[in-house]
């Protein structure tokens, strides 16, 4: 069953998806302003990493963070995900 919206309404539906889209760039324009932006198309968490990359363990990334394996720049800390770690997309080892 497909329930038609009634056409006095559709104008007001449209308007507010234009308008959150709209919210939507401004709050993606600030954030990347302030440095706080992250592309996160070309990272992984760890647990993902292993996954993609077929890893047996999360450890082993741990390891190659540790001993350098993978370069700093290649890592992401999120503080406002209790520290959550991202790693860039591409094979290391």
């Amino acid at each position: 069953m497909i329930l038609e919206t009634p056409p006095q309404i559709r104008p007001n539906i449209q308007e507010l998806l234009d308008r959150s889209k709209t919210l939507i760039e401004e709050g993606k324009a600030f954030l990347q302003a302030n440095g706080t932006f992250i592309e996160l198309d070309n990272y992984l968490t760890i647990k993902r990493y292993c996954e993609k990359y077929g890893l047996q363990s999360e450890s082993i990334v741990t390891n190659w963070i540790r001993r350098g394996v993978i370069a700093q720049e290649d890592i992401k800390v999120i503080e406002e995900l209790n520290g959550l770690r991202l790693i860039k997309d591409k094979p290391y080892r």
